[in-house]
């Protein structure tokens, strides 16, 4: 498991071995890439042989628009005998190589203490624990009418404005969606009462994240009509102040409190050379890089108030 950013390539080596641990060579060697969304992304396609039991495919090139998140990997392999073994493997898209930070802030850099596969899980349930700690939830609220013309829900009418905004990409995904717009991860929810009182999905597109401009509809593409008893959304919006620059500063802090947290506490996985010289903290105060984590993140999550 490891960290790509988006245009990147991902590269994937793996190892075939008989029943006695010897490297052999199957029939054939397939591997399948789906996305954290479910979609197939690479179907059963074919892998290249480097040596005896050895094969690699280095074919797909990451989407400069790739959904953010965790990517399923599985390699199957097929002998003669129409014996089949099974390799499952993940790794994650992220807007930045999240590890390299963390591994600098903690002094960790032996993998005995923490490999690269559970840094890099550390690393993206960190990154969205900290965009929740960023944003404002805003639940249950009544969506403003058309921006341009004031128009509520009459039966025709399909834009509507959120009352706050930007709307903010709460599930770091890398796209600001609505639900009903992809088929996963979407940052903005709705739902309406009809005129017997029952719930009922709404549809929502998102137009212009940066001022709230939203669609909403029934789930059939229809607008939602006059006589429905109330419309609700539920998302969650960037503070004026939010920089990403110091964002990710801040969540790097947050990964590597969770790794002292993990690793430190395991004093059996720890070596000497695991330690910078200039960090003998890491032991002393596990906390510190927690409250730094929090001292960054109320610098970009509270409004700034000028002079009065």
């Amino acid at each position: 498991m490891s960290v790509y950013e988006r245009s990147e390539t991902y590269v994937k080596y793996s190892t075939i071995l008989n029943r006695d641990k010897q490297k052999v060579d199957p029939s054939t060697v397939k591997i399948t890439i789906k996305d954290p969304c479910g979609v197939t992304l690479v179907d059963s396609q074919n892998m290249t042989k480097s040596s005896t039991g050895v094969y690699s495919y280095n074919a797909y090139d990451i989407r400069s628009d790739a959904t953010y998140g965790e990517y399923d990997v599985t390699v199957k392999a097929t002998s003669g005998a129409a014996d089949v073994s099974i390799q499952d493997d993940k790794f994650f898209v992220m807007p930045w190589k999240l590890q390299k930070d963390v591994r600098r802030i903690t002094g960790i850099n032996d993998e005995k203490s923490i490999n690269d596969d559970d840094l890099s899980h550390i690393a993206w349930h960190s990154y969205l624990e900290a965009l929740r700690d960023s944003f404002v939830h805003h639940y249950k609220e009544i969506p403003l009418g058309n921006p341009d013309t004031g128009e509520g829900f009459n039966g025709t009418n399909t834009t509507f404005q959120t009352p706050y905004f930007p709307i903010a990409d709460s599930n770091g995904d890398g796209t600001v969606s609505g639900y009903g717009q992809q088929s996963c991860g979407t940052d903005i929810n709705c739902w309406w009462i009809d005129t017997n009182g029952s719930w009922q999905q709404g549809y929502v597109t998102v137009n212009k994240a940066e001022n709230g401009e939203i669609s909403i509809t029934q789930t059939d593409g229809t607008a939602i009509p006059n006589s429905n008893e109330g419309v609700y959304l539920d998302y969650w919006i960037e503070h004026d102040s939010f920089n990403l620059d110091m964002f990710r500063d801040a969540v790097s802090y947050l990964a590597a409190h969770y790794v002292v947290e993990l690793r430190m506490n395991e004093v059996d996985r720890v070596t000497i050379a695991d330690l910078a010289t200039n960090n003998p903290i890491v032991v002393k105060n596990e906390r510190r890089f927690y409250n730094t984590y929090r001292r960054k993140l109320k610098k970009i999550c509270k409004p700034r108030i000028g002079g009065a």
